[in-house]
């Protein structure tokens, strides 16, 4: 006879039972105290909301020879490979669209081209000239602070603050070439919060994201953008960003890099009450427990940004793809299962495996793009 199927709120209840399971009891005689038992995590019912935030594109791409009327994209295309910003736009709305299961549509409402570089904190704009000599000669002229982007004056000059207030536009996309002195991400607004990049005062009013991508990269690199913002609100939203921080804590002057604060978390204990820490688990912070591992570390990583190792690994990755059930199987993977050492076809992997499911535990949804596409959530307020 066939076992009735089970509800949702009894598997969800289910994985988290599993995830704050209770510590075995001591051996007889063993004159240990017994550990108190976990919470029993809050279970709450909660539909799932498709987002669709309008985003407002600007691109800076100045004329660099007057005589032909070229202007810098098409001058990097042409001379070292740059990418298209139409081609950039529509691969990150897809992979966003298709990773998120159809929950996060971006809706590009207006682009805006500019005809000029953008303003730096020291108050000068490059000429044409001066950025090409920058880029193509003498890159060691390039300092910081004062060569950074001025986030303000973009802020000021395209009354972005007002636009986001009124409704109009939910983040924006700035397009840069090399050098130009951007952050990945930065939010503005009341309450803002570090998102891979620092809060932008003295902006008040909506909570909005700047994302910071350059046509010199590809795709891939803009996923990575997101990537980073995604670890930054997840972190936040699971009280754990110390924790997403030491997950890529390394002396990387010693080969191979070598852990700091190497006792600071038993990861696979800490991940047993924590789901984020638990999704990003790799072997080399949790031997035999690998999960999806970071943004910059694939379940067999040993180093920054290798997602082409071979060597394989055990792990439960794809147990998140049935989320909210976490069937605990392992299998044996390696660089072939996430890219082969693509950008792309990494982040696409490991973006793909979030959960994005409806209900809450302990508060928090279980839908991550719900966060991660929506800066403007109450839940991140200070309570």
């Amino acid at each position: 006879m066939s076992q009735p199927q089970k509800s949702f709120l009894e598997t969800l209840r289910d994985l988290f039972n599993q995830l704050f399971r209770s510590p075995p009891p001591p051996a007889a005689g063993g004159g240990q105290t017994p550990q108190p038992k976990p919470a029993a995590p809050v279970i709450t019912d909660e539909p799932r909301a498709p987002l669709t935030p309008r985003v407002l594109v600007i691109v800076y791409d100045p004329v660099v020879d007057a005589l032909k009327n070229t202007r810098l994209v098409e001058w990097g295309v042409k001379n070292r490979g740059w990418k298209r910003v139409e081609e950039l736009l529509a691969g990150y709305v897809a992979d966003v669209d298709e990773c998120s299961g159809g929950l996060v549509k971006y809706n590009v409402v207006q682009r805006i081209d500019v005809d000029r570089f953008p303003l730096r904190l020291c108050g000068k704009r490059f000429t044409a000239l001066e950025y090409l000599d920058l880029y193509t000669v003498n890159q060691g002229k390039y300092k910081e602070p004062d060569d950074r982007f001025d986030y303000h004056d973009l802020i000021k000059e395209f009354n972005l603050s007002e636009r986001v207030n009124n409704g109009e536009v939910d983040e924006v996309w700035v397009f840069t070439y090399p050098f130009s002195g951007t952050y990945e991400s930065v939010m503005c607004g009341t309450n803002a919060f570090w998102c891979n990049g620092p809060v932008i005062e003295n902006t008040p009013g909506r909570r909005f994201a700047i994302m910071g991508f350059s046509y010199e990269r590809g795709v891939g690199e803009m996923e990575e953008d997101l990537g980073h913002r995604a670890e930054s609100i997840m972190g936040r939203m699971y009280q754990c960003a110390d924790f997403v921080n030491w997950t890529y804590d390394y002396d990387r002057s010693r080969q191979p890099f070598v852990k700091n604060r190497p006792e600071a978390y038993d990861a696979v204990k800490f991940a047993e009450t924590n789901l984020f820490a638990k999704f990003l688990l790799y072997d080399r912070i949790a031997p035999g427990n690998a999960q999806c591992g970071n943004v910059h570390y694939a379940p067999n990583s040993q180093k920054d940004y290798e997602w082409g190792s071979t060597t394989p690994v055990v792990t439960y990755a794809d147990d998140w793809l049935a989320f909210p059930n976490l069937p605990r199987v392992q299998k044996m993977q390696n660089a072939n299962t996430w890219g082969s050492g693509d950008i792309r076809g990494h982040h696409r992997w490991w973006f793909s495996r979030f959960p994005k499911v409806a209900g809450r535990m302990n508060g928090i949804r279980l839908n991550w793009w719900s966060y991660i596409a929506d800066v403007t959530n109450p839940e991140f307020d200070p309570r």
